[in-house]
């Protein structure tokens, strides 16, 4: 790297740190996030193609590996660099949600839920923990793939429902294919837990199944 191009480094971040992130350019905040990962390479012309394959920085986040590592410049550290980051956020984002967020309806609980599982390559499935007052006070992916599982997954629900002193649970997952069909094993899944809760005293509100088409509520289709 040429003296000219640490001078420019050098600039470019006394302008972040001085100013914030509002003065700078989309590719300059891409650009600056870069030089943190590519050591001795000019950044610039990097940021920019990744701009240019890219709507905007969101997209490049949710960017796959494949697609990223085609952009001459860029490795594996890179993109575990930037993955770190987008996970660092999805964190911090939940943190602060959990003292503001009420589910109240489906249309709060589809919002909150295309944050985290949506567009997702595998299936995922999660729970959500409430209090009597119907906030958030845990969610957690609790495992990953299709709905075929043993009792073993709801031994482990009743464990994290006692540990944060929950009230009401609410079961969603995400579908790949788009489609909204719950399958025989997530019905059954599904009544074979609210089942055993109800026993406990533990409201099983909904089970929700989004996907790019939408979404499909358990509680709504009359399976709840």
């Amino acid at each position: 790297m040429t003296n000219l191009d640490l001078g420019h480094r050098n600039r470019l971040r006394e302008k972040y740190y001085k100013n914030g992130i509002d003065s700078l350019h989309d590719y300059e905040i891409l650009e600056l996030l870069l030089t943190y990962s590519i050591p001795r390479k000019n950044c610039k012309p990097i940021a920019k193609e990744l701009l240019k394959k890219n709507k905007n920085i969101k997209e490049l986040f949710d960017a796959k590996e494949e697609n990223l590592l085609e952009i001459d410049g860029l490795g594996r550290n890179t993109y575990i660099f930037l993955r770190l980051i987008k996970d660092i956020t999805k964190i911090c984002t939940q943190i602060s949600l959990y003292e503001k967020v009420y589910i109240n309806c489906t249309k709060e609980l589809v919002d909150y839920l295309k944050l985290n599982i949506d567009n997702k390559e595998l299936e995922y499935f999660k729970i959500i923990l409430l209090n009597t007052n119907n906030q958030l006070v845990y969610d957690e992916i609790l495992f990953k793939g299709t709905i075929d599982r043993s009792s073993i997954y709801i031994r482990e629900l009743i464990k994290k429902i006692f540990k944060f002193d929950a009230k009401s649970v609410i079961f969603a997952h995400n579908h790949p294919s788009g489609s909204l069909k719950p399958s025989l094993s997530d019905i059954n899944f599904t009544n074979k837990c609210k089942e055993i809760l109800n026993n406990l005293e533990i409201n099983l509100l909904d089970h929700i199944i989004v996907s790019s088409e939408g979404h499909y509520s358990f509680l709504e289709n009359g399976i709840l």
